[in-house]
């Protein structure tokens, strides 16, 4: 069974075998029918000359017509004799019938070399469409040309065949694609199997390694505390020092383990079914307020612009984590004196969060990775504040667990705006 994002990655790359198989389909098909077109055509057009040279050769003989009466009426045949000045006609088979007329009209069509042809498609009179191949040789009694014979040669019997043919090799083409469209998404699934056996065995020892580390950072706090709670003790000030690192680095370690243990159940990808109505007003105005100290401390300011009567179906607790977040990282990315400001407002079905900061920004590379796990933009800055690359990851998984979406934008002229939209009601 593919997780959420690998059954994706699947669909997507059976996306694009499908299309690559298709292309090559419809580029078989198309040469397929070019080639049977075109040698069709070009065995015609061999038959038309030596016909109309054996009709020559008969005329010489017993002055018999090119084309017979049965042929002429049917539509199949028809000819135009001229004397070798192409002005004189020395016998008119085209009839008087709407075909006869429309291959009149079209004489700018017809063939100016000798043994040349060409294939006319026109419309008669009454509005029907015909095709016709034209081809033309001089007629030659003892070594002397005695005329020019045009002969014109119903093609519609081969058209209707040669989109017959075209329909079926379509229906071929399609079941050939439904098939690749198949083994697309099998070779997908065997392409991507390697991957994610290694992203669960990777997930699978975060989820084990955070675990195991709770017991033993529990110890070393309580050892830690323990040691600055004893009065009876009689510890060097480097000895103190070296205490209170152990207690800021224990409860980093506990910090990013509690992280680790969120994220990894995050990609269960099983977002949990929420029915608790979260006020979001209240919500925004609370953890905002809890966050205007942080802004004190920097001489920065908060404003908070949440429209009222805010709710939505959630989690309280992974909304507000959220909401801390994204203003914590703010605050910890703008420099003093400038302005954070939080947004709420419904936006028809959704709830729509921003977040506005006057920071450094983001640069477009990184916007594509700044969701990613222990990426930071700052290193250096980040570490110095106690960042651990995973407060926006979280973020995001919080998101998507509301099945929602976030993203960053510009905040001209300049800093950040993180943009997070929810749905008001989770899909049952």
């Amino acid at each position: 069974m593919w997780n959420k994002p690998f059954e994706k990655l699947r669909r997507r790359m059976t996306c694009v075998y499908a299309a690559i198989f298709g292309v090559l389909i419809l580029a078989i098909v198309a040469a397929a029918y070019t080639l049977i077109w075109w040698e069709i055509l070009a065995n015609e057009k061999t038959n038309l000359i030596a016909q109309i040279y054996h009709e020559g050769e008969e005329w010489i003989e017993s002055e018999e017509p090119p084309c017979s009466q049965a042929a002429m009426s049917s539509g199949k045949m028809f000819a135009y004799f001229v004397a070798p000045d192409g002005k004189t006609v020395i016998l008119n088979q085209l009839g008087d019938g709407d075909v006869g007329k429309a291959l009149l009209s079209h004489q700018s069509d017809w063939p100016q070399d000798m043994e040349g042809t060409h294939l006319i498609r026109m419309r008669g009179t009454n509005g029907e469409r015909y095709r016709y191949l034209a081809g033309v040789a001089p007629v030659v009694d003892k070594g002397k040309q005695i005329g020019t014979l045009y002969m014109f040669k119903n093609m519609e019997f081969y058209y209707q065949a040669a989109y017959k043919t075209l329909f079926w090799l379509l229906c071929m083409a399609l079941v050939l694609y439904m098939a690749a469209c198949y083994f697309g998404y099998w070779l997908a699934g065997r392409n991507i199997l390697p991957i994610s056996q290694m992203y669960e065995r990777q997930k699978q020892f975060t989820a084990d390694a955070s675990h195991e580390m709770r017991t033993p950072l529990a110890v070393m706090k309580l050892a830690v505390q323990g040691l600055r709670e004893d009065e009876d003790s009689r510890l060097s000030e480097f000895a103190k020092e070296s205490v209170e690192m152990l207690s800021s680095e224990a409860d980093r370690l506990s910090h990013l383990t509690k992280n680790l243990m969120t994220l990894a159940r995050s990609d269960e990808g099983n977002p949990p079914a929420y029915t608790e109505q979260v006020d979001m007003t209240a919500l925004c105005h609370k953890v905002g307020s809890q966050l205007e100290l942080l802004c004190e401390q920097k001489n920065m300011r908060l404003n908070k612009d949440v429209q009222e009567q805010l709710s939505l179906e959630g989690d309280e607790l992974g909304i507000s984590r959220l909401l801390i977040i994204l203003l914590d990282n703010a605050i910890k990315y703008s420099p003093e004196k400038t302005t954070i400001t939080l947004r709420a407002a419904s936006v028809k079905e959704h709830l729509v969060i921003k977040v506005r900061d006057e920071g450094i920004g983001v640069s477009d590379e990184d916007k594509q990775r700044i969701f990613d796990r222990f990426f930071r933009v700052d290193k250096a800055r980040s570490r110095s504040q106690g960042g651990l690359g995973l407060g926006l990851s979280l973020a995001w998984a919080i998101v998507r667990q509301h099945g929602g979406s976030i993203k960053v934008l510009d905040n001209k002229p300049k800093g950040t705006i993180m943009y997070v939209q929810l749905p008001k009601h989770r899909n049952r």
